[in-house]
């Protein structure tokens, strides 16, 4: 892709274009799980993050009770999963081009590092940026930003690749290009709707930059 050739560091989502999370611990029953910390009967999303964020606005006592439990989770659930069709061939093409890889992800920092060292594909991540109690979370540019930063790089020099809303919004308000990962007709008409940089249907369109 033509957009890539113009980069030398690639910022990836993990949950979706790396591995699916929640695949085999649904995303909702996590959620549940976590309500019973909190309030349960004032929180109606079925997404932990929401929850999370939730628990933030409680207080620090009880963002701290939730954040270690949905990282305890979240490890639980990636140690039932595997890497995403293609990610492997995809992340060796990307380093044997010159590419640098980050992990930036709403997951918690420890999670990404447990699956990449499972699977065997933390020799093809530069670094992760993650979720850890303090951080803010996409669609928020912080966890952008610490990238870039931690690159010793300009954001000109980067480009994010994620398959939700928040990925695009984060790389926008970061000053970092984009590329959607759209797999489905909903969320190719979604992420269109947000302008990114470029748009693509799988990750092995990513594969080379020529």
């Amino acid at each position: 892709m033509e957009l890539l050739q113009e980069k030398d560091h690639i910022f990836l989502d993990f949950d979706g274009p790396v591995c699916d999370v929640f695949a085999m611990l649904p995303a909702v029953e996590v959620a549940d799980r976590l309500k019973r910390l909190v309030e349960p009967e004032v929180i109606t999303s079925a997404d932990p993050f929401d929850v999370l964020r939730y628990a933030a606005s409680c207080g620090p006592n009880a963002a701290r009770v939730v954040e270690r439990q949905l990282s305890r989770f979240e490890g639980e659930a990636v140690a039932l999963v595997s890497p995403a069709p293609g990610v492997t061939e995809v992340l060796r093409d990307w380093r044997a081009q010159g590419f640098t890889v980050t992990i930036v992800s709403n997951n918690s920092v420890d999670a990404v590092r447990s699956f990449l060292g499972m699977h065997e594909l933390a020799e093809y991540i530069r670094g992760i940026s993650a979720r850890t109690y303090s951080a803010r979370l996409k669609p928020h540019p912080a966890l952008v930003d610490a990238a870039v930063k931690a690159l010793g790089a300009s954001p000109r020099q980067c480009v994010m690749v994620g398959d939700s809303a928040a990925d695009i919004l984060a790389a926008r308000a970061a000053g970092v290009a984009s590329i959607a990962l759209a797999k489905t007709p909903a969320k190719r008409r979604a992420l269109s709707a947000l302008d990114p940089d470029a748009l693509v249907t799988d990750l092995a369109d990513l594969r080379f930059a020529g």
